[in-house]
């Protein structure tokens, strides 16, 4: 990306103003310290919508697009809960990348093939036909097909409303401990805060109202430490089996603390490349390592969102690195930036030409932070605002009890007490 054609000193001025980011920005009184390198950040992501945004600029035509060797993912209660149901899954994992691993049934063609080892042990959930009674014969596999068909399904009871009796026999054993539903609990590193917890809630409607559009915001706390010792956060979830669309943005987030606290930002915006020569068209950008997989209870991998009638499944082997879903319902495009018919929208992608979009416009930028400052990463298409505060030990970001819930189902720690990381590197 070259530099700019104009000053970009007013435009920053004028939008910090506009936010009230001046005033708002005031050092933290962070009190008594957890350990010197725990922080909480948040980050709100916009994107400018007006055409003139995206022509200040000489934009490189071929630009370098790639994610990080070393990464992983904000873990987002509200998506790991609905993957867990749309799955039908029996069990769900998130590992400490926010990578979640699903469990899910096999396809019904699966359970009526002898062959396999667990054809007649996997639980079947919400399917629409059952095979006849009085067509069965005994010895007839309909017959233990609709015995499945017909039992209840031993999964996920903390999604599934129960009956008085099954409430009558699921009363706890009095010699188990209980759950505490009362204290709150401390929320994990990494994971996305609730909206309550967001500071930027003001400025997010100040955009909004301004005509931008907000293509992320959210707030966590975690351990920083060295560039090579601090992940990267990937900011979509573009190459996961169950997206939708191809996202308009893509890319990734550092933030470390060296001697002094640091962004690393490597975002790109896919747009319809209307500031470019007609018909010019990039190469696909790479999609990331998926924050998802499933697998049967065989051990087959398994896309529950892009079922085969005529198979028995499709898997990720069969689909194989060159072709994936299109991505992130969270981060989908605004229809006006997209070109029109969008292809493969519905179906999945299977060829490079299935990328929707024309050209990517990069914001790749470092930055010097001062904890507990609001800092404005100015860029003529992709604004981002961000705030680090060191943590203190009465300033936890606590959640309600309830939350004990969604750690059990994706088998979560349910109690996290940070340390200080020296010393426990002293510990035998």
């Amino acid at each position: 990306m070259t530099l700019p054609r104009t000053t970009t000193l007013a435009r920053v001025s004028t939008v910090l103003f506009c936010l009230g980011l001046y005033s708002s920005a005031s050092p933290a009184q962070p009190g008594n310290e957890l350990s010197e390198n725990w922080y909480r950040t948040e980050v709100l992501i916009f994107v400018r919508e007006d055409a003139d945004s995206r022509l200040v600029e000489q934009w490189d035509p071929l630009p370098t697009l790639e994610y990080p060797q070393e990464y992983r993912y904000l873990l987002d209660p509200a998506v790991a809960d609905r993957r867990l149901q749309e799955s039908q899954a029996y069990s769900s994992a998130v590992d400490d990348r926010g990578v979640q691993t699903l469990l899910v049934p096999a396809p019904i063609e699966e359970l009526q093939d002898h062959s396999r080892p667990d054809a007649l042990t996997t639980p079947l959930v919400e399917l629409d036909v059952l095979i006849p009674d009085e067509t069965a014969t005994e010895g007839d596999p309909g017959t233990a097909v609709n015995a499945l068909l017909t039992k209840e399904p031993a999964r996920n009871t903390e999604l599934t409303p129960q009956t008085p009796d099954d409430a009558a026999n699921l009363q706890p054993d009095p010699n188990d401990p209980q759950p505490d539903l009362e204290t709150p609990i401390i929320a994990l590193p990494y994971e996305l805060l609730d909206d309550d917890n967001l500071e930027f809630r003001p400025q997010a409607r100040s955009l909004r109202r301004q005509g931008h559009r907000l293509v992320f915001h959210g707030s966590w706390w975690a351990m920083l430490d060295d560039a090579d010792e601090t992940p990267s956060l990937i900011m979509d979830r573009s190459g996961d089996m169950d997206s939708l669309d191809w996202p308009a943005l893509q890319g990734s987030l550092q933030v470390y603390r060296s001697r002094y606290l640091h962004i690393a930002l490597d975002l790109w915006l896919n747009t319809r490349g209307e500031y470019l020569p007609d018909g010019w068209q990039i190469d696909p950008p790479p999609l990331p390592a998926p924050s998802l997989s499933a697998q049967t209870l065989r051990g087959s991998k398994i896309n529950p969102w892009s079922p085969d009638i005529s198979s028995p499944g499709i898997t990720l082997d069969e689909i194989g690195s060159d072709t994936v879903s299109l991505p992130n319902p969270e981060a989908s495009p605004d229809p006006d930036l997209m070109p029109s018919p969008i292809p493969g929208m519905t179906q999945e992608i299977t060829d490079a030409t299935d990328y929707p979009w024309h050209h990517a416009i990069v914001h790749r930028q470092s930055r010097r932070m001062r904890s507990g400052e609001i800092h404005y990463l100015d860029h003529p298409v992709i604004g981002v605002i961000v705030k680090v505060t060191p943590m203190s030990d009465d300033a936890l970001p606590l959640l309600e009890p309830g939350k004990r819930e969604f750690r059990e189902r994706h088998g979560l720690a349910i109690e996290f007490a940070p340390v200080d990381d020296a010393s426990a590197k002293e510990q035998p």
